[in-house]
């Protein structure tokens, strides 16, 4: 881990506020941005978090130019592309790097079930079409498919692929993702798994995308920071209490439902509404009320 890096530290997936008609809330999205940038933390829209899949194009590339905007150079703001049609993704690309955005983070069509070479084939033609940076995301949860570490290898020399967001869950998976990328200088790897952070970081990881630092973003900025100073007690003490943070919204539920029940955890908190967008379901009143003591219990509200 380099603190000289470009693309490192803490990479917050932000949830996306909605209103209660699907519409973007965009004083929200302002909310929201302004205090992960206070927190000098970094900015990643569109991701599974924020429910990129069920939001219309229009209102993704908004998204992307609020956050632009509202970071203003603070921190770095990244954009979500993946869609099933390559040409979309690619249409995506080159508008977000357009807005501002500083890096794209490139996911998987998964419609089509791919073998090692389609994959990286498909990749590289996105990252080949796209004007800027690109992080390749392996998400075997929503895609069905574990992009080979060969294949990284080889898109990794592409001049505009600036990193790994990997978010499949598995130690052997961040073993060998650290053995064969871990301090290269212009390569960046990011742990989608907020609860393997701590190893992440010790076995040379360069950040961390947590889906709770919408929820306790001063938590993760002081958590990277330990870890830059290599104090790795405090570390691990931050990663068992940001466990429990996770374990507000993940315990026991579905990845649909965990985001639903994230964004009632924002709403505790008074960024946005609990709204989701279809298919997602919102939290009901009952559900809700039960998240809101979680919250208060742990001091987050």
């Amino acid at each position: 881990m380099s603190s000289l890096k470009r693309h490192r530290g803490v990479m917050v997936p932000m949830a996306t506020p909605f209103t209660s008609t699907g519409q973007l809330d965009e004083a929200a999205v302002a909310r929201m941005v302004e205090r992960l940038a206070a927190h000098r933390l970094g900015v990643f829209v569109l991701g599974t978090t924020g429910e990129a899949p069920s939001i219309p194009f229009a209102d993704r590339q908004r998204l992307v130019e609020i956050a632009v905007k509202v970071a203003a150079g603070r921190v770095l703001v990244y954009g979500g592309i993946g869609t099933d049609c390559v040409p979309d993704s690619i249409t995506m690309a080159r508008d977000y790097h357009r807005a501002g955005a500083d890096a794209v983070v490139a996911l998987l069509p998964s419609y089509f079930q791919l073998n090692a070479a389609e994959m990286e084939s498909c990749l590289a033609h996105i990252a080949r079409s796209a004007p800027g940076g690109l992080l390749i995301y392996n998400m075997p949860l929503t895609t069905g498919m574990s992009i080979p570490l060969d294949a990284i290898d080889r898109l990794s020399a592409l001049p505009n692929v600036v990193g790994l967001k990997d978010s499949e869950n598995s130690p052997e998976r961040l073993e060998a993702v650290a053995q064969r990328f871990a301090g290269r200088p212009n390569f960046s790897i990011f742990m989608g798994v907020a609860a393997n952070g701590a190893r992440a970081y010790r076995r040379g990881f360069d950040g961390v995308v947590p889906s709770s630092g919408n929820i306790a973003p001063a938590p993760w900025r002081d958590f990277d920071a330990a870890a830059l100073a290599g104090d790795w007690d405090q570390v691990e003490a931050l990663q068992t209490q940001l466990d429990t943070f996770g374990a507000i919204v993940q315990k026991g539920r579905s990845l649909a439902q965990s985001l639903a029940a994230l964004k009632a955890a924002c709403a505790a908190q008074g960024l946005c509404t609990r709204d989701v967008l279809p298919p997602l379901v919102p939290l009901d009143a009952a559900a809700f009320a039960t998240v809101q003591q979680d919250c208060a219990a742990l001091g987050l509200v």
